[in-house]
């Protein structure tokens, strides 16, 4: 009996100490994205990286992507394989960042349908449905992707960095913005023809926005294997409970 509690009693312990590593590095990119990107009023974020200066400059969507458009919006269940080309929709957009959960592969004439919006390297795509405003950067890996009821920002005017737009996206300015032109009653959604209008601050040196996108992306690979391995504790006790009790 001494054993088996001293046992679970260490797991806990892991697993709290874990959860409360969790928590700090939410907590940490909660606050730095409030001060990392410059309040209501202001031009210059309250942290900045050493070497930059100068304020920075609002900017509409419209003005930074030549085309913000829908994927496409429709019924795609008769077109679901078992195996083909992976499948972009919604509930892999979540937190800036894209996982795969949850997979629906696509058949081929289904995919190649979509040739004219399948999603490319540093493109955005944003839910447009559901839980909108949820955002992220399109790896190299899902080049060439079809996408399903996402918002897609793609052929950039000039080089912007696609992290830096993707981490602007939720600061509270952003969040407000993109509450205030929500609409629906039972589901929420929002239009790519609003979005054009959408303003976000933005730095004129390349490379500060690289280096803001860079610290993100960082923050955010820490508190995904920070969730990893609160997972794997809470999935070896969940085990154990189940091999170490009749």
């Amino acid at each position: 009996q001494s054993k088996i509690g001293n046992l679970f009693s260490q797991i806990d312990s892991l697993i709290s100490s874990t959860q409360k590593e969790l928590d700090k590095l939410v907590s940490l990119k909660k606050c730095m994205l409030q001060k990392m990107f410059p309040k209501k009023g202001s031009l210059v974020p309250e942290i900045r990286f050493e070497g930059f200066s100068g304020d920075w400059e609002e900017k509409k969507l419209g003005e930074i992507f030549r085309s913000i458009s829908n994927a496409f919006v429709g019924t795609a269940s008769p077109y679901y394989v078992e195996n083909g080309h992976f499948y972009l929709e919604s509930n892999n957009v979540k937190n800036g960042q894209i996982n795969r959960n949850s997979e629906i592969f696509i058949n081929d004439e289904f995919y190649y349908n979509q040739r004219h919006k399948w999603l490319h390297e540093n493109d955005i795509v944003m839910v447009q449905s559901g839980h909108v405003g949820h955002s992220a950067v399109i790896p190299k890996e899902l080049h060439n992707t079809a996408a399903h009821a996402l918002i897609i920002f793609t052929d950039k005017y000039e080089t912007t960095d696609s992290y830096f737009i993707n981490y602007s996206f939720m600061t509270s300015i952003s969040v407000r913005q993109i509450e205030g032109i929500t609409k629906g009653n039972t589901i929420n959604h929002i239009l790519s023809s609003d979005m054009k209008n959408f303003i976000i601050s933005i730095p004129n040196d390349y490379e500060e926005q690289q280096k803001i996108g860079s610290y993100f992306q960082n923050l955010d690979n820490l508190i995904s294997k920070q969730s990893q391995e609160l997972e794997k504790l809470q999935n070896v006790k969940k085990t154990l409970l189940s091999k170490m009790f009749v």
